[in-house]
């Protein structure tokens, strides 16, 4: 069976290709081998032309789902693009030139579901081919583009009819439909759409990321890769991971200097002197962060903090300036535990269906310390929290990973 999070079976080496391929793709890496997006034109249903070059959707990303909408309302179809990886999700508005003649159509079913999942819709155009749409609950893989019907019309398209075949239910035909964007509810007539906030429908604009922090669930126990060196043990310790050269760093040590929180130790740790002093501990930071975030050698970026608590379990991690009230709240709940600190990790109100609280996995810290090749560092883990360990039924699998892993 495999242990812990990375999956690596005892012995085995990371020889299993479905596991490096995990790794991989953990560490950032492409899934798909780093292709391209391709987009093909429709030439009439005879053929399809490559168009992805001057279409600018080209990219090398991991693309995993493709959504459609015509987002501003201007008679085309625009696009989100959802990736594996960053950025996560892309939009790319449609600016073809000229003026974009389109029909949109959204169905409102009564007999049906009230989304009309199922019904198919023909638009029949004079002296052209008719078009078909049907309105789906999913669009392509962890996809869902807009249920609204979107057909595209030429500057000289005169629409005949419009076709509705509703699920379980007697088509209804809609004839001198114009251009633009229309409601149709099961057995009424077709009324303009309504858009009550027309100026927000533009392109979105990403917020500035702001720092943010995770109150872990699960307290892991991090005393070997966090070491107390100074201050009082009864109290919190907050380790801080600055670079000389991160502006940000300068800025929240400064405000520790003339406003510290009390009750807290504090330990500053020089990106660049660990490099240069103590590359290991380094690793090892590197290491527990990817342990809860699930991606591996992505470089940490400055300042990152780490708050651990009296017993010398990780309890919060801090991207960028902290925040003095959240630091404090968070102090003020270190000794909660179980459902409540479930609870207390969400940044949101809610109920949880599950009944199943989450336990910290220090087997698996210790087992991704194996994988990593640091033998001794892993070692000196399974010394130090050997009562807590060999609660877990795959322990004596991973003592003898060690020791095979001491031998060689």
């Amino acid at each position: 069976m495999p242990l812990g999070n990375s999956g690596a079976s005892p012995g085995l080496g990371r020889s299993n290709p479905a596991q490096a391929l995990l790794e991989a793709v953990r560490r950032g890496e492409s899934f798909s081998g780093n292709e391209r997006h391709v987009v093909f034109h429709n030439l009439a249903g005879e053929k399809f032309a490559d168009v992805s070059a001057i279409t600018g959707l080209d990219l090398s990303d991991d693309g995993r789902a493709a959504c459609f909408t015509d987002w501003d309302d201007d008679g085309d179809l625009d696009l989100w693009v959802n990736n594996r990886n960053s950025p996560q999700i892309r939009f790319f508005r449609n600016n073809n030139p000229g003026a974009m003649r389109g029909l949109t159509v959204k169905l409102i079913g009564s007999t049906c579901t009230r989304d009309a999942i199922g019904a198919r819709v023909i638009l029949y155009l004079k002296d052209q081919k008719p078009q078909t749409r049907s309105v789906t609950a999913g669009s392509g893989f962890l996809a869902q583009s807009a249920k609204t019907l979107h057909f595209g019309l030429n500057q000289d398209s005169k629409i005949e009819k419009l076709v509705v075949h509703w699920p379980g239910a007697e088509p209804q035909n809609y004839p001198g439909l114009a251009a633009g964007s229309h409601v149709i509810r099961q057995g009424d007539k077709p009324r303009a759409m309504d858009f009550k906030v027309r100026t927000q429908r533009s392109i979105p604009i990403a917020a500035t990321p702001s720092s943010g922090h995770t109150f872990l669930a699960q307290r892991l126990p991090v005393a070997t890769i966090f070491p107390r060196t100074a201050g009082d043990p009864e109290k919190p310790l907050l380790v801080v991971l600055a670079s000389e050269s991160c502006p940000h760093c300068e800025s929240q040590l400064a405000q520790w200097r003339t406003s510290p929180p009390t009750g807290i130790t504090i330990e500053i740790l020089n990106i660049e002197t660990l490099r240069r002093n103590n590359p290991l501990q380094l690793q090892l930071i590197q290491l527990v962060y990817d342990h809860f975030f699930y991606v591996t050698e992505r470089p940490l970026q400055t300042p990152r903090s780490f708050l651990i608590d009296p017993e010398g379990r990780l309890c919060a991690i801090y991207r960028g300036r902290i925040d003095p009230a959240v630091l404090e709240n968070d102090k003020s709940r270190l000794s909660v535990d179980g459902a409540a600190l479930r609870l207390a990790s969400l940044p949101f109100p809610g109920h949880w269906q599950s009944g199943t609280v989450p336990q910290a996995q220090p087997l698996s810290l210790a087992e991704e310390l194996l994988d990593a090749g640091l033998v001794d560092s892993a070692g000196l883990y399974i010394k130090t929290h050997h009562a807590l360990l060999q609660r877990d039924t795959s322990f004596p699998q991973l003592l003898k990973r060690l020791k095979a892993l001491q031998n060689k």
